[in-house]
């Protein structure tokens, strides 16, 4: 399991929304979205410009979505959801890893129990 949080991890992470809130990001830094239909584009900018980024989603659906326009991560909240989307990317072998949103580190072996990719402290996104 990834802990996307200091010590474990130096990963910077950014939000945006749009491709000129991509250019002003710290370089470096993966790019955090919010799924929407209207902005599948601006994840396939990010694929073609080899651009690391992660996106929040709510569904199966969305989660395939930006699995094929090579998202880094997909963020989820709801631990049930989470361990659907982990077994669709097991199945379907994606590179796109599934995190799942914590509020404390004491949560970390419930998800480990589920198989969850990695964790990433809800407060500091």
């Amino acid at each position: 399991m990834l802990i996307l949080e200091p010590p474990f991890s130096d990963e910077k992470f950014y939000r945006v929304k749009n491709i000129e809130d991509i250019q002003n990001s710290p370089n470096n830094s993966t790019l955090i979205f919010h799924y929407c239909d209207a902005t599948l584009e601006v994840f396939n900018f990010c694929k073609q410009n080899d651009l690391p980024y992660g996106v929040i989603v709510e569904n199966i659906k969305e989660m395939i979505f930006v699995s094929n326009l090579k998202a880094k991560y997909i963020f989820t909240d709801i631990l049930q959801k989470a361990s659907d989307f982990q077994k669709i990317a097991e199945s379907y072998l994606l590179d796109t890893k599934v995190v799942y949103f914590i509020d404390s580190f004491d949560e970390i072996e419930k998800v480990a129990r589920l198989g969850i990719d990695a964790v990433k402290l809800k407060e500091s996104l």
